[in-house]
């Protein structure tokens, strides 16, 4: 869900799994195309993909922290789990932190296109009331998500909004890895992690 390039959907067939992208924006969903094939991608939001009720899990990695109705949107994604299936999700971590020390200046508020921001009880809140099970929630980040506080310092080198600077936006990421990896072990990385599931039959 929310596919965007097509890279972790590419990562999870490498690894053996049927994946299939999910992807609205037609551009995200032109590289998708062009890395998994045209069969691989799917351009549509979730809630009008086809195949109901047939995945055995659900991936939306910094998805939900866009969408219009949360509600609606995890709805959707239990629409497309049989049942025991996984959701997994991730979003940007407002109590982690970066967010605490950084203030206005923390790249995962993004106002211009972040329209909801969970905390781990809102998240899980969030989740539970959808009907999913099984919820967890924890903080996560280190040396696997150090850009969230590289581009909080240097946000002119978001490769996102400055494609070409792409190359000094990676070293700005390789720098910031030791202090990201100080607030994983703290248990204040940048970004919540919750995996939950789909009830089984009684």
């Amino acid at each position: 869900m929310g596919a965007g390039g097509g890279l972790r959907t590419l990562a999870a067939r490498r690894l053996g799994y049927r994946a299939t992208a999910l992807e609205p924006d037609a551009i995200e969903a032109g590289r998708a195309r062009a890395l998994l094939g045209a069969e691989g991608v799917i351009e549509a939001p979730l809630e009008a993909a086809p195949t109901p009720g047939l995945a055995d899990a659900v991936l939306a990695w910094h998805v939900l922290e866009h969408v219009e109705e949360l509600d609606a949107a995890v709805g959707a994604m239990r629409e497309r789990l049989r049942p025991g299936g996984a959701v997994v999700v991730a979003v940007p971590n407002p109590e982690g932190a970066e967010a605490r020390a950084l203030g206005d200046r923390w790249h995962g508020w993004e106002p211009a296109r972040h329209r909801w921001h969970l905390g781990a009880g809102a998240l899980g809140a969030v989740l539970r009331d959808g009907g999913l099970a099984e919820v967890r929630v924890a903080a996560r980040g280190g040396w696997r998500y150090p850009a969230s506080l590289a581009f909080s310092l240097a946000p002119g080198l978001d490769p996102q909004v400055h494609p070409r600077r792409a190359a000094a936006g990676r070293l700005a990421v390789a720098v910031a890895v030791p202090p990201a990896l100080a607030a994983r072990a703290l248990g204040l990385g940048p970004q919540l992690v919750a995996v939950a599931r789909e009830p089984g039959p009684d």
